[in-house]
């Protein structure tokens, strides 16, 4: 069975160690023995490290890459529904660079809507100054979240 933890011990193992032998020694309270207190000490300052965390997994920092990326956003329903809007973005690494305003796409072909979206992909590369080719991912967003103001789904009250 473990010994119960002694907060006394475990603010000594704090100290250094002629710290503690005058506040423990025999000039002080008389509890510090030379037998036992070296290896006490050492046990508790483990413990507090190890209550802190510092024996746990350290965590390093990297500088994700800075890349440009684009994405584009579908304001639609799941499955075979009719696009309600679209809107696009340009990231640089992290960090969102600049967007294009979403769109309605009420009677729009899938070849204009198409076309479109590459002339965003060729305005998104001018303004970065490298060439994208495709939208690195697309999301697609229920209609209820549809930015638009006038918007058939939100009527003014």
């Amino acid at each position: 069975m473990p010994k119960p933890f002694k907060q006394k011990c475990s603010i000594c193992s704090q100290l250094t160690t002629k710290k503690a032998r005058l506040l423990h020694g025999e000039e002080g309270d008389g509890c510090w023995d030379d037998k036992y207190c070296h290896n006490r000490r050492s046990f508790y300052r483990k413990q507090a490290r190890t209550n802190n965390g510092e024996n746990t997994i350290q965590s390093v920092v990297v500088e994700p890459p800075q890349n440009y990326f684009a994405i584009l956003l579908l304001y639609k329903d799941p499955g075979e529904r009719p696009l309600h809007a679209l809107g696009a973005e340009l990231w640089q690494g992290q960090t969102p660079n600049c967007k294009l305003q979403p769109i309605h796409c009420f009677g729009l072909t899938g070849g204009t809507i198409r076309e479109y979206t590459e002339q965003v992909l060729e305005a998104f590369s001018k303004q970065c100054g490298t060439s994208l080719n495709k939208y690195k991912d697309i999301f697609e967003v229920s209609p209820e979240k549809c930015p638009i103001r006038p918007c058939p789904l939100h009527p003014e009250s």
